[in-house]
């Protein structure tokens, strides 16, 4: 707050200065001690403090829109009255242009106002109404705001929140200020490649098609167990998951085939040998360098095609071969049922063919060799080296990299 040097005629009545009585009232409050107060006696204060602040919180609104309407935050060369009231009050930035919204909200509907004065209303019902208000719908409550306050005296500010939502909804099909068409015109889907090679964007969807979207999302990834291993992940982790088994899903059966992704990889990075960085390539098309536990866990299932390269003559190109051929993939899913990972049941139609002896390091693809994981835990196996082993009996050992089995 601030202090004012001088007042006018005007703050002053035959009382004194209401001001100075609430300052002194409200510093009598703060001396009191109420170690031995009742229940009772507590949670009275707490609604007589409440009402009065309810009270000063209307008178605030009410005089600022006064204020701003007189354009008086001019006079100390500020730019805005918001700008003001944060240098001047003890607002934040966002405090203060909700304040003056709403202020120039109850100023401009005097229904509004007039109810706020006369304590038929509360501050939480006008909140409520500048929550949705904006210039385009001013017209509109301009005609309703009667009719609005008549709804907020019988209703709670929860229950009037919904009004208002419902309101806004309304006005903007009655005034057709901003058509379904002009919303659906600004939707898009930004994705752009960051320099490790990871795919980042944002998107804009229309209600229904984000509301679909979502709702399969987190169809195809529920909340994991709280003894996941690694920990359950979050919303946020489960739905970028989802959004790659739906893409996965497009077109094609769960688990049918792999993926069409195009990598192009020189013998040495394939060996595990360290490449020259500047001619050597372990790239995925269209994305850039690809880290070696991502391109053993695509080299896992995936169809390959031999390039043999010679500087810049190709002399040998051979045929496409799949790794792992449907019938295995049939014997597999008859055999595993679902991801082997533990305490994981995801079906076989949604898992990958992963090599438990990576194929990139000489590991055999026959069914000795293969088990069935879901795209998370064949991702989590790759990038932090959990180990599998098969036991003589057939059994499979899953192995932390620091915790153990």
């Amino acid at each position: 707050m601030f202090d004012v040097v001088e007042r006018d005629e005007a703050f002053v009545d035959d009382g004194g200065d209401p001001i100075e009585r609430i300052a002194t009232a409200v510093a009598a409050l703060a001396g009191e001690e109420r170690d031995t107060w009742t229940s009772h006696a507590l949670s009275e204060r707490v609604a007589e403090l409440a009402a009065v602040q309810e009270r000063l919180t209307a008178e605030v609104l009410r005089l600022v829109g006064h204020w701003d309407r007189q354009r008086a935050w001019e006079a100390d060369g500020s730019l805005t009255p918001a700008a003001w009231l944060e240098h001047r009050t003890s607002l934040a930035p966002q405090a203060a242009r909700r304040v003056v919204k709403t202020a120039r909200l109850i100023d401009a509907h005097h229904p509004i106002g007039d109810a706020l004065r006369d304590g038929d209303i509360a501050v939480g019902h006008v909140d409520a109404v500048a929550r949705v208000f904006s210039a385009d719908r001013a017209r509109l409550l301009s005609d309703h705001a009667a009719t609005l306050v008549e709804q907020a005296k019988d209703l709670s500010v929860r229950d009037f929140t919904m009004v208002m939502r419902r309101w806004a909804s309304y006005a903007d099909d009655a005034l057709a200020s901003d058509k379904h068409e002009q919303k659906w015109e600004r939707r898009y889907l930004y994705a752009s490649v960051t320099l490790d090679g990871w795919v980042e964007g944002s998107f804009r969807l229309d209600p229904t098609g984000g509301q679909t979207l979502l709702n399969r999302l987190d169809h195809l990834a529920p909340p994991d167990p709280a003894d996941t291993p690694d920990g359950p992940r979050t919303l946020a982790q489960r739905r970028a998951d989802a959004l790659i088994h739906l893409a996965q899903l497009a077109g094609d059966t769960p688990g049918a085939s792999p993926p069409s992704l195009n990598v192009v990889i020189d013998l040495p990075a394939l060996t595990g040998r360290i490449p020259d960085v500047v001619a050597s390539r372990c790239d995925l098309d269209g994305i850039g360098p690809l880290a070696r536990p991502v391109l053993e866990q695509l080299a896992c299932d995936c169809t390959l095609t031999r390039v043999v390269n010679a500087g810049s003559v190709i002399l040998d190109m051979g045929r496409a071969v799949r790794v792992v051929t449907p019938a295995q993939r049939r014997a597999l899913a008859i055999r595993d049922r679902h991801c082997q990972f533990p305490s994981c049941r995801r079906s076989a139609a949604w898992c990958d063919a992963h090599h438990i002896r990576s194929w990139l390091d000489g590991g055999t693809t026959d069914l000795d060799n293969l088990v069935l994981l879901c795209r998370r835990h064949h991702t989590l196996i790759h990038t932090t080296r959990w180990t599998i082993t098969r036991a003589p009996t057939g059994g499979l050992r899953f192995t932390h990299p620091t915790r153990g089995p």
